[in-house]
């Protein structure tokens, strides 16, 4: 983390599946300056999201907060204000759709530029799953882009890796599939034509970090 930090200087992070609570982690963010948060923990070592910021840059105001999803204001000075979703999707189906039904509402009434990124534990095409067995649920897939279209969400794809998790398992049993992604509302893509979605290698996780470059590839990140 502090590499990423150091490497990439983002002015907002988003950590999901956290294992521990907030406050083992508090000092380790506030020491490189992430000194504002909004925190859903996981509950034992499942779920928890992490909406870490520094205030010297940006300012986050978080108007819905659930185990899946916080939903905030994103001020920064100079620019338009704008709704970011913080996404982690369970992995179980009927809160999944819990989750969309939630989005898909906030979606109707949505009026400014919004950003829904994160772990969404869905694939939306055959395209975003390698593995050697030859199962495909087509009819899950279809209903995760039926999903993103009744949203008015556009993918905004991304630059690097384009498959994001892996079930760390070796040959015939390697499982790989784009889990994680950033979409946005027409809105949003105006604000920030230039956006950018930058897939990191893995490390010590099975998921590959994503950064979101609000001005292109050559100027600081937001997330």
């Amino acid at each position: 983390m502090r590499e990423l930090i150091s490497n990439h200087k983002p002015e907002i992070i988003i950590l999901m599946e956290t294992k521990v609570p907030f406050s083992s982690m508090g000092n380790f963010f506030n020491n490189m300056g992430f000194t504002a948060a909004t925190i859903v923990d996981p509950v034992g070592r499942a779920g928890g999201i992490w909406l870490l910021w520094d205030p010297t840059h940006v300012n986050i105001r978080a108007s819905n907060v659930t185990s899946q999803v916080i939903q905030a204001t994103i001020h920064k000075e100079d620019y338009e204000e704008w709704i970011l979703s913080a996404v982690y999707a369970s992995p179980h189906p009927s809160l999944r759709d819990e989750l969309w039904n939630n989005l898909e509402a906030a979606a109707q009434s949505m009026e400014q530029p919004w950003l829904v990124a994160g772990d969404f534990n869905d694939y939306a095409n055959h395209n975003e799953r390698r593995s050697f067995s030859t199962y495909y649920n087509h009819n899950r897939t279809q209903k995760f882009a039926e999903r993103i279209n009744n949203c008015n969400l556009i993918d905004l794809g991304c630059v690097g890796p384009r498959l994001t998790w892996t079930n760390n398992r070796h040959g015939l049993a390697n499982i790989m599939e784009r889990l994680d992604r950033a979409m946005s509302n027409e809105k949003w893509r105006a604000l920030f034509p230039e956006g950018t979605v930058r897939t990191l290698p893995r490390t010590h996780s099975d998921h590959s970090p994503l950064i979101v470059l609000t001005q292109g590839m050559h100027t600081r990140p937001s997330c």
